[in-house]
């Protein structure tokens, strides 16, 4: 079952053992929180938007990479 929440993925679920680098990226007219790897990619982590269309985008899900 998948909940969707405006709360972060940290709120719900905290990880003091590993530090992530979290940065905040628009795609598509849509920002997004992206958590950024070793290789330099950023991996989407949270849609922020108020327009639903956003989050029935599959390219925008959390999980998907962005391109470069």
């Amino acid at each position: 079952m998948i909940h969707y929440t405006p709360l972060s993925e940290l709120d719900i679920f905290p990880n003091e053992e590993k530090k992530e680098s979290v940065m905040f990226h628009q795609s598509k007219n849509c920002h997004v929180k992206c958590r950024d790897t070793e290789g330099g990619r950023k991996q989407i982590v949270q849609v922020l938007s108020t327009d639903p269309a956003h989050y029935m985008d599959p390219s925008l899900q959390p999980g998907q990479w962005l391109d470069s």
